[in-house]
């Protein structure tokens, strides 16, 4: 059974090669950002995440049920990135298991029984696919004059945009 200290270890230190990166993992998250600008210290915001919301969502994804270590710390990372109900939905469907974006005890069985390697390429490549999907949604708001704008960038159906 997978261990949440190490799950989240390994979840947060994934994109960091300091083994004390935890921090780089964290200030990733949307959470993070929306705490920092209201005034919450590195230090606060850390142990929420930590001791609250990840363990929160280790409980929302029955982490403690996982057998593979490196699986949980995956899902806990996909968890954390809002995605969790949008690839059990895909991996639902694809089992032929009633889809209803939460980890149930079917989902979870089939977890335990796929092969580690193979369940962890795909939650590496959805999360990157997902990655992908949120900077062209960003790129296009920007585009289309709903984000900010560069000065002088060209924005469509508006012309020359002087900020």
């Amino acid at each position: 059974m997978a261990n949440y200290q190490k799950a989240f270890q390994y979840a947060f230190n994934l994109e960091s090669t300091d083994p004390n990166g935890t921090l780089i993992g964290l200030k990733n998250l949307a959470l993070w950002r929306t705490l920092s600008v209201h005034g919450f210290s590195q230090e606060e915001i850390s142990a929420l995440c930590e001791d609250l919301y990840m363990s929160e969502l280790w409980q929302l994804l029955k982490g403690a049920q996982i057998y593979d270590q490196k699986t949980a710390g995956l899902l806990l990372l996909v968890a954390s990135k809002g995605l969790l109900g949008e690839l059990l939905a895909e991996m639902q469907y694809y089992l032929g298991i009633k889809q209803s974006r939460k980890m149930c005890d079917a989902t979870i069985g089939h977890i335990n029984r796929m092969s580690a390697s193979k369940l962890q390429q795909w939650l590496f490549a959805s999360v990157a696919y997902f990655e992908l999907v949120r900077q062209k949604q960003a790129f296009v708001k920007v585009k289309a004059g709903i984000g900010h704008a560069e000065k002088d960038e060209i924005i469509p159906n508006i012309g020359i945009l002087s900020v």
